[in-house]
């Protein structure tokens, strides 16, 4: 992963997470286990949304319902 990349911040539910506005993706914990993740993200009426994903590493279903 190019951490170089991720040269920008954005906020989602109040917290900061590390952002590459060039593939729209940002680095957000699994929930479960708090590896860290790629994770694409929409702008929706100018908030930043994740799509849900299963993290990498233990595999648990992380949603943003």
């Amino acid at each position: 992963m190019d951490m170089e990349k991720f040269s920008e911040s954005i906020t989602i539910d109040g917290e900061l997470f590390d952002y590459n506005p060039e593939d729209a993706t940002a680095l957000i914990p699994c929930e479960n286990c708090g590896h860290i993740n790629v994770v694409e993200v929409s702008k929706v009426d100018g908030d930043y949304v994740p799509s849900s994903f299963s993290c990498e590493n233990c595999g648990h279903w992380n949603s943003f319902d």
